[in-house]
């Protein structure tokens, strides 16, 4: 007979700690609390760099989803608690289009008590991810109104004749940065501006990590059928939706297959009220 578990309510009143150098908290710890009964904090002094930075300053090693876990993981090695969640980023090109810039997150909810992950995915085409060089004024403010400055921060990279690159970040006031432009613009030092990715500077990302933490909210109160454990969610899916115009299958989702990390039980389920795709994503229409 299958042991039946006691649902989300596993959670309700427990400290869960929050695994982040970089105010993801004022978007995660007001979902989480409301959804789940839990008592947010953050750990001091944890650096989250140590996983990877999106400067390239320390290369990430690992995939995403190793990362955000080993993250949560560090958090609760410092402390005494046993539930974390930590969030990773990663940017680059839409995995259907890959013309169009892309932002995915993932957050996880690690249980060492209970022995459960839950996490969370969201991804977006709404995002400043970008980078330019600058080689004078005129080009920098052309940068500061695509990527949305002073609301969203700039790093400054810059390299010198050996091509030994430097990173400028975290400016206390637009002056100071102003200011290093200047500067280096008049050592006749090459400059490229990068948005700074970093949740505490970028609303546009901290809004996609909210949206990855309501998904986390979700899948933690998607109860398994069969033994009543949280985190019944998405662990795989099945591609082939039938195009519009050809009826031939495309790269697109037509099913997911929904599990259960407790009892191992797992069913597929059809997305909802789709059943045909665009013919914009047919490889055979538009290739």
């Amino acid at each position: 007979m299958t042991k039946k578990h006691s649902g989300y309510d596993i959670f309700k009143g427990r400290t869960l700690i929050i695994a982040t150098m970089h105010k993801k908290e004022s978007v995660i710890a007001p979902i989480l609390e409301r959804e789940l009964g839990v008592r947010c904090k953050t750990v001091p002094n944890l650096n989250t760099d140590n996983f990877g930075t999106f400067t390239g300053e320390i290369e990430r090693k690992n995939s995403p989803k190793a990362t955000v876990k080993a993250k949560a993981l560090a958090a609760l090695e410092m402390t005494t608690e046993s539930l974390a969640v930590a969030s990773e980023g990663s940017f680059g090109p839409h995995p259907s289009c890959f013309f169009i810039s892309a932002n995915e997150e993932m957050v996880i909810l690690v249980d060492t008590k209970n022995d459960i992950e839950i996490r969370g995915w969201y991804l977006t085409t709404e995002t400043n991810f970008s980078h330019q060089e600058i080689k004078n004024l005129s080009d920098l403010e052309d940068f500061e109104k695509r990527i949305g400055y002073p609301d969203h921060g700039i790093i400054l990279k810059t390299a010198d004749g050996e091509q030994k690159e430097k990173t400028w970040k975290t400016f206390k006031s637009s002056r100071s940065f102003h200011s290093k432009v200047k500067e280096l613009l008049k050592n006749n030092i090459s400059i490229t501006a990068e948005t700074d990715m970093r949740a505490m500077y970028n609303p546009t990302r901290m809004q996609a990590i909210e949206f990855a933490t309501i998904d986390l909210a979700n899948n933690a109160k998607s109860l398994c059928p069969k033994c009543n454990s949280p985190g019944f969610a998405i662990s795989e899916v099945i591609r082939g939706l039938q195009c519009s115009l050809c009826n031939l299958p495309t790269k697109s989702v037509k099913a997911y297959i929904h599990s259960c990390r407790k009892c191992k039980y797992s069913c597929e389920r059809v997305k909802e009220n789709v059943t045909q795709e665009d013919p914009m994503y047919c490889d055979f229409c538009n290739p």
